[in-house]
């Protein structure tokens, strides 16, 4: 694009970019992890030679330098960088009002209606600034130290941006890219050149051009800025200010003013995102590289620097770390930088291979490294396909060399028609989906594209000096976990089966898998095994656990270090803070959550703990009041005794004398059950039958028949309080006959008693849903049952028996087929009806029945016609 076609702004721009030229500064305008980018650095790094190397990123980072620039260090890698802010914590309502209320008693003429009440409260900010090969920011660091050129980072420090709220709160990249990919200017680049993203576009304007041309740095980088230029024309000042990218900008600016003062004569690179370069020229330009004397700098800073730590402990602190190129890539939600670093990776050796053959003469195109390349990806695909047992009904799982010569063809034609030097990434999707896809493309299932999205992506894992200094608890898991054979040399998930009870080596993988899971530090997940807190698969002998080492592991790490250096310290702190908490008001069941908090301290093996647990519960078995509560702490407890070998719970004694505390202490809750309540009954009722279930499952030692004979004595005292409650009346007495406390002739007594025709029917039919929710064999065993609901059936009026038809539909869907027809057998007995009778064979029709069906369907479809509903039926 010609200079006089640009908008004025930056045909002034690129005039001081010019000027600055003159005075040996120069910038490279990069678009993150940009292969084409970091060759253009390159070459212009090569050329200049320069004293200085100023990189876009957190002034911050300047402790680590060496550590990056250490021969141990292998992209990809990451800094992680943390602040610690405070931030406005805003009241509630009612707090607001008091506060208003003191406010004004303090001074009446005050206007509180604009003052922001809040207390302040201390969150951490975390964000990471990755590094590959191909990024234009490590190319630069390389190439500084090749020339010993003094590296330094221009950008607002971590903490400072944090401030700003320029980031999201959690997982930030301090190299997003969001105002391009939003960009209308280029959404409408897009639609002209027929791409699909901005991606497309980047790639078809830059990554595709001849290594020569990019090898170009001055035209190649005055396309970039324009490129990245014409999308911030569309943002206003105060949007950029709002945002923190013009304090950004300063900053840097002020950095690069302070360098030449001190030193004319340096020679300068400035390696910054595009999207910041226009304002670093006019910025520039418009101060003329004028600033202020030494002492006016130092004053400035001392003032700036004051202010900036004020209130402030240990706001900025980095740490390198590997990353992974599964977390680099843009598709998996990265916010900056390319897609497919594998891809790209290779693009980048082809780069380097191309300019080491140029300088020793041998002469091979760029078109020809990139159809090698192009070649060597579809090769690595098809294979990868072929090793997949079933990926689509579209896709030949058996890929042989037509559809892989296809591919190859479709791939250099594409590349050809659309005018690039050599195929492109965009150009071997395209020739993948054209050969290996049959049919529609929408026809393909996930899994087709998921290959193809690994095999581009790649799961290459970063190396850091092993001397560098890191977090005490970062370096203590990762020896944990090497010490237990997990494999931590990629970010691939894998799986762990854990013999937990024959081997004690595998029941110290178990515990520290649960403690990494408590701390919710995301490095494992477990997909089998008994299950303690439920009560389910409690006879397995294995656990199956899904575990990944990725960076988020790391970083969430760090995080925790601030708590602590030991993973055990940290993790008993966070259990006595939910004991604390059980303090609080509102806590209605504290005995649930206190064997839950006690099943935690067991599965990551804190017996001392567990035992203080123990004695905690004691007393808040004591004051609990709920029945539910109670219950479902007992079935909690029977669990933990049922795994105590697997636990190791040293104070089984004390468990099972808490284990027997809990029916006696539910027995005098029992009288709760009397409400009246509907949906209450309802859950009356199934905290009844979980107690009946506790009391059948406890342990020997506890003398269970004495205990039963307990819980039916107190059944019995409570039913004259029930007759408000008849779900709970029902399922009484339907127990009571199970257990034998009662006869039939007995339970026939209560049933006639209870089906009395002055009895309301929604009461028969909640006595009758109790009935038969705790025994469905009582409609067949009780002759008494089916004959008083008969006779109330017939007695009842059509409106009566209308009302109740949903409930008794209800209860009688607790029976089995077998049941209902044994019922229906029996009914069909007392009225004399055969049992052909009530068959009802829907495949026997006559050729008379089907003519009537055939006209009446044609009578139908031509009265929707005539109404024109046609399309209203089909919607």
């Amino acid at each position: 694009m010609s200079r006089s076609q640009l908008p004025q702004r930056l045909q002034h721009a690129l005039i001081g970019k010019d000027a600055l030229q003159q005075q040996q500064i120069y910038f490279a305008p990069v678009r993150h992890h940009s292969p084409a980018c970091s060759y253009a650095v390159r070459q212009l790094i090569n050329q200049i030679k320069p004293t200085h190397v100023l990189i876009e990123a957190p002034a911050s980072f300047s402790s680590i330098l060496d550590e990056l620039l250490h021969h141990e260090t292998e992209p990809p890698i990451a800094i992680l960088c943390q602040a610690d802010i405070q931030i406005a914590k805003y009241l509630n309502n009612e707090e607001q009002a008091i506060g208003n209320k003191q406010d004004n008693e303090k001074d009446n003429e005050k206007d509180n209606d604009n003052e922001l009440l809040s207390a302040t409260e201390l969150i951490t900010r975390t964000a990471f600034y990755p590094f590959c090969s191909y990024s234009p920011e490590w190319q630069a660091m390389q190439l500084a130290k090749k020339y010993h050129a003094n590296i330094q980072f221009i950008d607002l420090p971590w903490a400072e941006q944090a401030v700003q709220e320029m980031m999201p709160k959690h997982d930030a990249s301090l190299l997003c890219e969001t105002y391009l990919k939003h960009s209308e200017y280029i959404t409408q680049l897009a639609r002209k050149l027929h791409c699909r993203d901005h991606d497309e576009v980047w790639e078809h304007l830059f990554e595709l051009r001849d290594f020569a041309d990019i090898a170009n740095w001055r035209t190649f980088f005055e396309d970039t800025f324009i490129w990245c230029a014409m999308a911030r024309l569309e943002y206003t000042a105060s949007s950029l200010e709002l945002e923190g990218s013009s304090q950004r900008e300063q900053h840097m600016i002020t950095a690069i003013r302070q360098l030449k003062q001190s030193m004319p004569e340096a020679k300068i690179v400035v390696v910054t995102g595009g999207f910041h370069t226009l304002a670093l020229y006019e910025g520039l330009a418009n101060a003329k590289l004028i600033v202020p004397n030494k002492a006016k700098i130092n004053k400035v800073n001392q003032q700036r620097e004051a202010k900036q730590w004020q209130n402030k402990r240990d706001s900025d602190r980095t740490w390198l770390i590997r990353y992974s190129f599964e977390r680099l890539d843009a598709l998996n939600g990265y916010f900056a930088g390319m897609p497919s670093p594998t891809y790209y990776q290779e693009v980048w050796q082809s780069m380097l291979a191309y300019e080491q053959n140029y300088e020793q003469n041998q002469a091979q195109t760029t078109q020809d490294h990139r159809q090698a390349q192009a070649l060597q990806f579809l090769s690595n695909i098809v294979q990868q396909l072929r090793k997949q047992q079933s990926v689509d009904n579209g896709v030949n799982n058996e890929i042989g060399l037509v559809p892989l010569k296809s591919a190859i063809e479709q791939t250099y034609l594409l590349a050809e028609l659309r005018g690039h030097c050599g195929p492109g990434r965009y150009d071997l999707l395209d020739g993948i989906q054209s050969a290996f896809i049959k049919g529609s493309i929408h026809d393909v299932r996930g899994e087709f594209w998921q290959i193809i999205h690994r095999t581009l992506s790649g799961d290459q894992f970063g190396k850091i000096p092993s001397n560098i200094a890191s977090p005490p608890l970062v370096n203590e898991v990762y020896a944990m976990l090497k010490k237990y054979r997990f494999k931590l040399d990629d970010t691939l998930p894998k799986i762990a089966h854990i013999d937990i009870y024959r081997k004690p080596e595998h029941r110290q993988r178990s515990r520290f898998l649960h403690l990494l899971a408590f701390l919710d530090v995301g490095f494992a997940q477990r997909l089998d095994g008994p299950n303690y807190q439920y009560g389910t698969r409690l006879t397995i002998m294995f656990e199956d656990w899904q575990y990944q080492w990725t960076p988020m592991v790391e970083a969430k790490l760090i995080e925790l270090s601030q708590q602590g250096t030991r993973l055990e310290h940290i993790a008993l702190q966070k259990l006595h803070l939910l004991m604390e908490s059980l303090t609080e008001d509102g806590i209605t069941q504290p005995c649930q959550l206190v064997v839950q908090i006690m099943l935690k301290a067991a599965l990551m093996g804190f017996p001392s703990y567990f035992t203080t647990l123990l004695t905690k519960l004691s007393k808040y078995l004591d004051t609990d009041n709920t029945l539910s509560s109670l219950v479902d702490c007992g079935h909690r407890l029977l669990y933990l005794w049922q795994g105590r070998d697997f636990l190791a719970l040293n104070d089984s004694v004390t468990l099972l004398a808490l284990l027997a505390k809990v029916p006696r202490q539910a027995f005098f809750l029992l009288d709760t059950l009397k409400q009246s309540d509907e949906q209450q009954q309802q859950e009356n009722f199934n905290t009844l039958l979980s107690l009946r279930d506790l009391l059948n499952n406890l342990p020997e030692q506890l003398n269970s028949k004495k205990l039963k004979q307990d819980f039916y004595f107190n059944l019995q005292r409570l039913q004259p309080l029930l007759t408000q409650a008849p779900l709970i009346r029902g399922a009484i007495d339907s127990l009571c006959y199970l257990d034998s406390q009662i006869s039939q002739s007995e339970l026939d007594e209560k049933i006639k008693i209870a089906f009395d025709l002055g009895a309301q029917y929604e009461q028969v039919s909640s006595y009758l849903t109790g009935l038969i929710q705790c025994s469905p064999e009582l409609l067949i065993q009780s002759s008494q049952l089916l004959m008083s609901l008969d006779e109330l059936l017939v007695h009842w009026d059509q409106e009566k028996f209308i009302q109740i038809l949903p409930d008794l539909r209800y209860a009688f869907a607790k029976l089995t087929p077998k049941q209902n027809a044994t019922i229906a057998e029996k009914i069909a007995k007392k009225y004399h009806i055969k049992k052909q009778s009530m068959d009802f064979e829907q495949y026997k029709f006559s050729d008379d029945d089907l003519q009537k069906t055939l006209a009446l369907e044609f009578a139908i479809c031509q009265y929707i016609n005539q109404q024109q509903l046609q399309d209203w039926f089909k919607r």
